[in-house]
């Protein structure tokens, strides 16, 4: 994926900084900026990260974004309490110039190494840096905030990645529901089966498929915990069934069989992937003929390209949060949370 280049026109770095200092370098690197390149932002991104090395990989993300959305970054570093480490706050800023559309624009960088009680209120840390009249969008890589985190209270939007999220499965579909409550989120896990969804709901298009979608008897799901769920709940929801015959099993890649009886033929419609190729199989076997299969070719799935679609989400997703009422709907049958 090739990007355009990026140049660095000023920046910026200090431990034990406030705020308030931050604030001002950034605004005097700004002051430089004007006499090279127009500043433009979309919106204001702030990724919150539990070290430096996932803050290294979600610097690279935003980078890879290239012109795509050009914003302020608040990369925010909210290192775990430890014994004996005082509370404190190190800083790196940035301003970059991008070339696009004959003219070079600006977006600013700023990491945020926060210890002690300041992390537990990051709203009052990212507030300084929110730019006004743009959406404020809340990025959280490999974790779901805590009930009540004030910072969701000033986002807008959220980014998650429920796959990537290390807890155990109930929690994570319990409290992806309720942060979807509050706010509209775009989970990466979901945006990612989006193209299993689309060839599933393919296989029952024209005259001799489409009343098997009427006479579902039972729908089996494989994957990670996070699809598995989330395409379980989405089908239970959109298929009317009750949850004995929705069966999940865990395996490396996502499969779904649907089976249904129509008209005294039964008929299997099919969506996986096998073996490591990126390749999903589809197959409509139909008792008596006939049995149609198809390869295509899995969509490119870059980390910044999957950031740049979920940027663009606007409002809630009713059919993903359809899905996690599904799949807590599942959960809870199988005596889950």
């Amino acid at each position: 994926m090739t990007q355009p280049a990026i140049t660095t026109l000023g920046s910026w770095e200090s431990d034990n900084v406030t705020l308030a200092q931050v604030e001002r370098e950034l605004s005097n690197l700004r002051r430089h900026e004007q006499k090279a390149a127009v500043r433009t932002s979309v919106l204001t991104l702030v990724a919150v990260v539990g070290s430096d090395a996932e803050a290294d990989g979600a610097r690279q993300i935003i980078s890879d974004l290239g012109a795509r959305h050009p914003s302020r970054t608040l990369i925010i570093v909210a290192l775990p309490d430890e014994p004996g480490v005082p509370s404190g706050t190190d800083a790196a800023v940035w301003v970059h110039a991008i070339e696009r559309e004959g003219r070079a624009v600006c977006f600013e960088e700023v990491i945020l190494r926060v210890r002690g009680t300041a992390r537990h209120h990051l709203d009052s840390v990212v507030e300084p840096f929110a730019l006004p009249d743009v959406p404020l969008v809340v990025w959280l890589p490999a974790g779901l905030p805590a009930p009540g985190d004030p910072l969701m209270q000033a986002a807008n939007r959220v980014v998650v990645d429920s796959r990537a999220v290390a807890e155990a499965g109930g929690d994570v579909l319990a409290r992806s529901t309720t942060l979807s409550k509050r706010l509209p989120v775009a989970d990466l896990s979901w945006m990612r089966l989006e193209q299993w969804r689309s060839m599933l709901t393919g296989l029952f298009e024209g005259g001799l498929y489409r009343p098997f979608l009427d006479a579902v008897d039972r729908v089996e799901v494989s994957g990670n915990h996070g699809p598995r769920y989330l395409l379980g709940g989405w089908l239970l929801r959109r298929l009317r069934l009750p949850p004995a015959r929705v069966v999940l099993q865990p395996a490396d890649h996502v499969s779904v069989v649907v089976h249904a009886v129509s008209d005294g033929r039964a008929g299997t419609f099919s969506v996986d992937r096998r073996g490591e190729a990126r390749e999903i199989h589809s197959c409509v076997d139909i008792e008596g003929g006939p049995r149609v299969e198809q390869t295509v070719t899995m969509r490119q799935q870059w980390p910044s390209l999957a950031l740049a679609a979920a940027l663009t989400r606007v409002g809630h997703d009713e059919a993903y949060e359809e899905a996690l009422a599904g799949a807590r709907e599942l959960r809870a049958a199988e005596g889950g949370q």
